[in-house]
C-alpha cells in the first residue's frame, strides 16, 4: 500500500485563506443590511414605488447571498479543521504504537 503524504502547512494556508474569505464575504453583506430605497427618491415618478421595492429586494437579495456565501466558506474551514485534527491525531496514535526495537 502506498504511503499517504498530507501537506499540513498547505493545508493551514488554505484554512485560512478561506476563513479571510468568509469574513469578507459577510462583511460586504453586512453593507447591503438595511439599505432600504424610499420611492421619494426617485421623485414623483408613478413608478417610483415600483423602483424602491425593486431596490430593496436587490438589497434583501444581496444580503442573503452574501450570508450564504460566508457559511458555505465557515464549514469548509471547519472540514479543513477537521481534517488536519484527524490527520494529526493518527500520525500521533501511529508513533506512540511503535516500539522501541
Amino acid at each position: 500500500m502506498a504511503a499517504t503524504k498530507f501537506n499540513t502547512e498547505a493545508m493551514e494556508q488554505c484554512r485560512t485563506t478561506v476563513s479571510s474569505q468568509a469574513g469578507q464575504f459577510g462583511a460586504i453583506g453586512d453593507g447591503f443590511s438595511g439599505q432600504y430605497g424610499n420611492p421619494d427618491i426617485f421623485g414623483k415618478l408613478g413608478s417610483s414605488g415600483a423602483i424602491s421595492g425593486a431596490v430593496s429586494a436587490m438589497d434583501q437579495a444581496g444580503t442573503q447571498e452574501f450570508e450564504a456565501a460566508e457559511k458555505v466558506l465557515r464549514k469548509v474551514e471547519g472540514a479543513l479543521d477537521a481534517i488536519q485534527t484527524n490527520v494529526a491525531n493518527v500520525e500521533e496514535a501511529n508513533k506512540n504504537s511503535m516500539k522501541a526495537v
